[in-house]
């Protein structure tokens, strides 16, 4: 056992709160220097409806079924942290772990999984959306699918989790315990869902397109030379007309488009358009709590219509979601909310880890391109490994 007095490993905390199935969240926001914990220390599930008014300060981690309730962490202890190395606890924080002892340094690596990926059946699952779109019944499906990775060797997350902080720098990084299903989820999003900060100024993107960031000589290009094709144009064109019809079924008509422009995120470059409006002018106090039940899940990764490609969907892909292209984030702390897409995301479970990656499904979508895409962006958390 630590002495009360010491300094504690952040990775230790971590450890101690898998053990004792302690639900967390440690996080990272874009493009800041500072780390989050947030400790809940009530191990029974606390599943609601996200009302931004109600739930008090905590994080949220959300499926992709609407039909399934998001989870809800409340934040019984949280850790603002510098650095990712030692943080003190005080006595009455120490009482609520068992022990939190000093662990030789574990690695976190990945023994690369020698199963076989079915490219024909994920051509297959393109080639028959594409019938499905063309027949009229939807203009546009974001069809996923799941890759195991392989096995964890370690259990050291927070390396993980570093990577991923470092390499993507205006990305959402995070650091999920799901305790009740022995998961771990880490991830690196780009995306937007939700948010609110302290003066009341609730924005949400439009993110779709995709292309790598590097050219065929393998240099970096720069935003504003990257070239769309009229597809990828389309594409995130249908997600912000979305957007702005929810806008319009609430009534809201005072908001400010930016975009669409070209951003970096990591290996990827996409087309995104933000939408921001000011709650206490359009006097829309819950206005981040509607949009969410109108939002999620977003045309981005569902497709357009909505009902239509949710439809498609359950018919076409083989695997559960479960909470990719869910949604994830903190609510309330410091009197500002961010959700964000939960995309760019892996699961540990068992010590397997199995990654997600989607792609809008267009009437012009080219299966092998649609294939390569989706490699491109299993890459993204493979950086967890570097």
């Amino acid at each position: 056992m630590i002495a009360i007095d010491s300094e504690i490993k952040i990775k230790n905390i971590i450890e101690a709160c898998i053990e004792q199935k302690y639900p967390f969240a440690l996080y990272r926001l874009p493009n800041q220097n500072l780390y989050k914990l947030i400790i809940s220390f009530d191990k029974n599930q606390d599943r609601r409806k996200i009302d931004f008014e109600e739930c008090g300060a905590g994080f949220v981690l959300a499926p992709y079924d609407t039909n399934e309730l998001p989870y809800f962490y409340k934040s019984d202890l949280s850790l603002d942290l510098e650095n990712l190395n030692n943080v003190e606890l005080s006595e009455t924080q120490l009482l609520h772990f068992k022990q939190i002892s000093e662990s030789p340094s574990a690695n976190f690596d990945l023994k690369l999984s020698q199963e076989i990926e079915n490219k024909e059946a994920y051509l297959g699952m393109v080639e028959s959306t594409v019938n499905h779109i063309k027949n009229g019944e939807a203009k546009k499906v974001v069809l996923s699918r799941k890759k195991q990775l392989g096995s964890l060797l370690g259990n050291n997350y927070l390396i993980g989790f570093e990577k991923l902080c470092n390499a993507y720098s205006s990305a959402f990084v995070s650091l999920v315990n799901v305790p009740w299903k022995n998961q771990i989820w880490l991830g690196a999003s780009p995306e937007i869902l939700v948010s609110q900060n302290e003066m009341g100024i609730f924005k949400t993107v439009a993110l779709a397109g995709t292309q790598t960031a590097l050219d065929s000589h393998g240099n970096e290009i720069q935003p504003i030379d990257a070239l769309w094709s009229h597809k990828e144009i389309e594409e995130q064109a249908l997600v912000g007309r979305y957007i702005i019809n929810c806008f319009k079924k609430i009534r809201v008509r005072e908001y400010l488009e930016e975009g669409p422009k070209t951003v970096k995120a990591g290996n990827l470059l996409h087309l995104n358009s933000s939408y921001l409006i000011d709650t206490k002018e359009v006097d829309f106090p819950n206005l981040s709590s509607v949009m969410l039940d109108l939002l999620h899940p977003t045309s981005a990764v569902c497709g357009m219509p909505k009902e239509a490609a949710e439809k498609i969907i359950a018919q076409i892909e083989t695997h559960d979601r479960e909470f990719y292209s869910g949604y994830l984030g903190p609510v309330n702390i410091e009197n500002a909310s961010q959700l964000y897409v939960n995309i760019r995301t892996m699961k540990i479970e068992n010590q397997t880890i199995f990654a997600f990656a989607g792609g809008g499904i267009t009437e012009d979508s080219d299966p092998e391109k649609e294939w390569n895409e989706t490699k491109i962006k299993i890459q993204t958390i493979l950086k967890s490994f570097d």
